[in-house]
């Protein structure tokens, strides 16, 4: 990935995480940005998120895989149970979540990798 393009990506997923109410003092947010750029970059590591993802983001934050999974599922809890994940529909333009939906970890770094994918590709 280019320089400018990293930084363009590195603020975009900023905006879309803060936005939904995830914040940058969980663990899971960190966890989730490396996972978007490692798919947009690699989209292979969606089919083998425990296997190939998970270990990826633990190496480089020093912690375990178990840790990672966990900190993103409490990142989009967070998300989910302050109704901010509806927010995702304005973002995008489109409806991409009912209220009632709660996206797993792979369903959102997917949802993300590919809108960013989409939309810089432009």
């Amino acid at each position: 990935m280019e320089q400018k393009q990293a930084v363009d990506f590195d603020e975009k997923i900023m905006e879309v995480l803060l936005s939904i109410g995830i914040s940058a003092n969980l663990n899971g947010y960190h966890f989730l940005k490396d996972s978007i750029k490692m798919v947009i970059d690699d989209p292979s590591y969606l089919s083998s998120i425990t296997k190939k993802m998970y270990p990826a983001v633990a190496d480089r934050w020093s912690t375990t895989t178990s840790k990672v999974e966990r900190s993103i599922r409490h990142a989009l809890t967070v998300s989910y149970n302050k109704g901010k994940m509806i927010y995702l529909n304005n973002l995008f333009g489109v409806t991409v979540l009912d209220a009632n939906d709660r996206p797993t970890n792979a369903e959102f770094v997917a949802l993300l990798a590919d809108r960013l994918s989409l939309e810089y590709a432009k």
